[in-house]
């Protein structure tokens, strides 16, 4: 079973997102400190450029000996956007033509290769805000991407978070919280 055309729409949004965030990178961005602690900015976007790779080769079936050796490779290259869509079309083109209900050895357990598209979205998504707020760019998702990560992926993000993928959800404050601030919150940003 190929994408679904919901889920289509939402990786082609996440997608901007990311790109969004990845443009406004100068080069005096690259070693400071990201969103995510640990990372700065350059290893933030390698990780993720090199996802698209990852992903690619988890729907291809590739041993995960060869999965894991794409971690310490350096994926940007001298156009990182162009590194990027490189290996995410890769990406993309796998999953509108192979079985999404067929697992994948992922390193965090086998999952369906639907679940790990669901998990480059929120990658994308969330690693956007990351990168924006390394980079003091604004995070630019989109409502209706917010509003279905909240929704249709906030129990995923939990169940990753269990894994050590996400910080724990924060507590809601008690205002009305947008789209956007739902989905930093439920992913403990």
């Amino acid at each position: 079973m190929t994408m679904e055309a919901s889920v289509d729409v939402h990786l082609d949004r996440a997608e901007e997102c990311w790109v969004s965030a990845l443009e406004g990178v100068r080069a005096e961005d690259l070693d400071a400190e990201s969103g995510c602690p640990e990372w700065t900015n350059r290893e933030l976007i390698n990780h993720l450029v090199g996802g698209g790779l990852r992903y690619a080769k988890l729907l291809a079936q590739a041993p995960p000996a060869e999965v894991e050796a794409t971690r310490g490779m350096d994926h940007l290259g001298e156009d990182m956007v162009g590194s990027f869509w490189a290996h995410e079309r890769t990406f993309r083109s796998l999953a509108g033509e192979c079985d999404l209900e067929v697992t994948v050895p992922h390193r965090i357990g086998p999952i369906r290769g639907r679940q790990l598209v669901r998990m480059r979205i929120l990658e994308l998504a969330l690693h956007a805000a990351d990168l924006s707020r390394g980079t003091g760019v604004p995070w630019l998702i989109d409502d209706e991407l917010a509003e279905y990560i909240a929704a249709e992926l906030g129990d995923l993000i939990i169940d990753l978070g269990a894994t050590g993928g996400y910080a724990p959800p924060q507590r809601e404050d008690g205002a009305a919280a947008s789209p956007a601030e739902r989905v930093l919150r439920i992913s403990g940003r």
